[in-house]
């Protein structure tokens, strides 16, 4: 009767590590699922819960074969926590999708990975530590996402003129000028009577620098044609 006592009492401990890990997941997809990413809630659920399901099924196996006096193999968990981790990265990898000039999904990829993290540490019986990572989870999540950090942009400048080395000076000046930093460029020679083409790669602070770009630019004397690309 006691033994029996004791299997329903460790049953139940594990029924809880799976239900806290699925509150957890669900604490961090459902950030996810309010502002729209394809990985909300239900995936985050589902990370977590099995990222804790292994980890539990491992370590229940590993007392299952200690009590028995099996000791033949050797169980560590790490191996069982790398294997989820290996899995999920490639999860999150489906998570990125990558455009011509932006990059989306970054945070959902991550907020995958560790709510695995946070799946492996319950099923440790971390419970203190897996509840205070998803605290940190969602402050970075909810109110870092809040915060205005100003951040530098990049760009290019593409030009068509005429003017040869003054063509391109004059150019370099103006835009220097307007704030932008050049980090690099390129010259195409057009023609022998001194038409080329010339890309500069900017560097910027202000978003709203590059709406008066062509306008400024067409100010510089030689210039046929400006386009511009974040």
């Amino acid at each position: 009767m006691e033994q029996t006592i004791l299997d329903i009492s460790w049953e139940w401990h594990l029924v809880f590590q799976l239900l806290l890990a699925t509150a957890l997941g669900a604490l961090v997809g459902l950030e996810r699922e309010v502002h729209g990413r394809p990985a909300g809630l239900r995936t985050h659920i589902l990370v977590c819960l099995g990222a804790a399901l292994i980890i539990v099924a491992f370590e229940n196996l590993k007392l299952s074969l200690i009590s028995s006096g099996d000791d033949i193999l050797a169980m560590d968990p790490a191996r069982a926590a790398a294997g989820v981790i290996t899995g999920i990265g490639f999860l999150g990898a489906g998570t990125i999708l990558k455009g011509k000039d932006h990059v989306v999904g970054l945070t959902t990829a991550a907020s995958i990975w560790v709510v695995a993290a946070i799946g492996i540490t319950t099923g440790l019986g971390e419970y203190f530590l897996a509840t205070t990572a998803t605290i940190l989870v969602l402050f970075a999540l909810f109110v870092l996402h809040k915060i205005d950090i100003k951040s530098e942009h990049y760009g290019e400048i593409f030009l068509t003129g005429k003017g040869g080395v003054a063509f391109y000076e004059n150019s370099r000046k103006q835009i220097a000028q307007m704030g932008f930093r050049i980090k690099g460029y390129h010259i195409e020679a057009i023609s022998k009577e001194g038409d080329m083409k010339v890309r500069f790669l900017v560097k910027y602070k202000e978003a709203e620098m590059g709406s008066n770009i062509i306008e400024q630019l067409f100010k510089v004397e030689g210039i046929d044609a400006v386009s511009w690309e974040k």
